[in-house]
Order: structure tokens, then C-alpha cells, then sequence
């Protein structure tokens, strides 16, 4: 099924609506509420597996919400008008912030039909459904697993390009594993040249950063893998093959969207964490 989506109100889409019957039964299927902040190829990736796990047993409708203060009216307003039309509302709204009248509108939500994907969040009461990565924990699963990589450098750096929970999450967890194993760890806001130092590693968020210090590296004649390591956030086929492969911390996202669809079609409540991967190439 595409996604088809037109407005509805500022920052919010809803696809147009269709009713799916069961072939054996001949009566409407459940309908589901999937909630994005923002399209993506990432978020296709969820949706696509979602629905392929569903099948014919759900119709699955997609609203887009950029969260901002200034759109938290209208994010409440779609959600209280409409939430009688469905038997499950699936949220993922990663965001620097939730603000406190989006978690709000959250917690209204029945909790038997409340369905929180990528972050759990303390402040949403009652017993839900959620399935979730944990950064923090994760990163330093990984790193602690890939010392012997990284031993040959003597700083790590997290570049963050805007913040948010997941930079927060994994600034905690690599802060730990420094200090653990003795690394000289740092935040970093732009790639500049006078950062871009040998016997360094960086843990790069965007896809603009990871750009910027590859340029820099090829001025500066620094080897990946050598003098110089470098990880980038996001597997994506391309980084298979860029300067003979970068390696990768990333999320399962086909396997987070089965997990959600799973808990719906069993109708649980449980929180199952889904986890971080790394995959090893030539830049570290």
C-alpha cells in the first residue's frame, strides 16, 4: 500500500480514508494510526515492514506531525477527533523535545490502543505498548565489544548536528566507555579542519557531517582506518562501498516495524527493546 497522503491541517497529513473487509469474514478490518514527526527512507523502512506484517488484517492510516510548539493545537485536535476510528494508535515522534501538551494528548489515549515506537518516555503513565532502542546502553555495548579497534586512537568525538534524545543517549553512553577504558572524548557541533586531527575517531550523526569530514580527510591526506576512524549513524547502501566502505552504528528499523506490528495483532503491552547494531568496514 503507498502512502497517499493529503492535508489536513498545518504539519499534519492523514492519508485519504478506505475501509479494508475480510475476504473470509466480510467485515471491516482494525484500523491502525501510524504517527510520524517526518517521512523519510527510514520511516518507509517501519512502514513498509509494518504492513507487510499486518497483512489484510489491519488498514493502516499515516498522519505527519512536525513537533513544535506551535503546532501542539493541532496535533491534539486530529488525535481526540479521531481516535474513536481506530483500535491502535502507533507514535513515533522523535524530537529534541516532546513538549508537555503533546505528551498531553499522549496520555490521553487509551492505553489499551496506545503504541510508542524508538523512545520510551517516563512521563506517559499507565501500561502501553511500546518498542524501543536504547542508545545509552547500546553504544556502549558496542564500543566496549570493538576496543581492540578502537585502541589505536586516543579521542573519540560525536558529531552533533542539532540535538536531540538519540545525540544525548549516545553522548551518555560513549562518556562512559571513555572514562572506563581511558579515552579522551568530546562533543563536537561542526566539522571544522582544525578538529579533524590523526589518532582521532568520530561518530558522525548526519549524513551533511559525514560528507564534510570525508572531504577534509582527503585534503588533509588522513587514511581511514589508519590515522584516522570514522563511524557514521545510519546504515545506507552507499556506505557499503564509500572509501572502500564506512562502518556503521544503526537501527534495525525493518525489525522495529514487525516487533510493533507483532505486539498489535497479540495485543500486548510489553516493551521490547530492539538492538543497535554495528557493522565493521574499512573506515575504522
Amino acid at each position: 500500500m503507498k502512502i497517499d497522503s493529503i492535508p489536513l491541517y498545518p504539519h499534519i497529513h492523514v492519508t485519504k480514508p478506505q475501509t479494508i473487509i475480510d475476504n473470509q469474514t466480510g467485515v471491516a478490518s482494525m484500523k491502525v494510526l501510524l504517527v510520524f514527526n517526518k517521512l523519510s527512507d527510514f520511516k518507509d523502512k517501519i512502514y513498509q515492514s509494518f504492513l507487510e506484517k499486518l497483512g489484510e488484517k489491519a488498514h493502516v492510516d499515516v498522519y505527519v506531525h512536525q513537533v513544535t510548539p506551535l503546532s501542539t493545537q493541532h496535533f491534539d485536535q486530529v488525535i481526540r477527533e479521531r481516535i474513536t476510528e481506530y483500535d491502535h494508535v502507533a507514535v513515533l515522534l522523535h524530537s529534541s523535545y516532546l513538549h508537555e501538551d503533546v505528551l498531553k494528548t499522549l496520555n490521553s489515549i487509551p492505553k489499551e490502543k496506545l503504541l510508542i515506537l524508538d523512545k520510551r518516555n517516563e512521563f506517559i503513565r499507565g501500561e502501553y505498548a511500546c518498542v524501543y532502542h536504547d542508545f545509552e546502553e547500546g553504544i556502549q555495548r558496542i564500543f566496549t565489544e570493538m576496543n581492540d579497534s578502537l585502541s589505536k586512537y586516543q579521542t573519540i568525538n560525536l558529531v552533533v548536528n542539532e540535538s536531540n534524545t538519540i545525540a544525548k543517549s549516545l553522548e551518555e553512553g560513549i562518556q562512559k566507555f571513555a572514562k572506563q577504558y581511558s579515552f579522551d572524548f568530546h562533543v563536537i557541533n561542526e566539522i571544522k579542519e582544525e578538529v579533524v586531527k590523526p589518532n582521532q575517531v568520530f561518530l558522525v550523526l548526519s549524513e551533511q557531517g559525514l560528507a564534510d569530514i570525508l572531504k577534509l580527510c582527503t585534503k588533509l591526506q588522513l587514511s581511514l582506518g589508519k590515522n584516522i576512524g570514522i563511524i557514521s549513524y545510519n546504515e545506507t547502501p552507499l556506505k557499503e562501498v564509500l572509501f572502500g566502505g564506512i562502518s556503521v552504528v544503526t537501527i534495525n528499523y525493518e525489525e522495529l516495524g514487525r516487533q510493533a506490528a507483532d505486539l498489535i495483532l497479540q495485543r500486548k503491552k510489553e516493551h521490547i527493546k530492539t538492538p543497535i547494531r554495528f557493522i565493521q568496514r574499512n573506515s575504522l
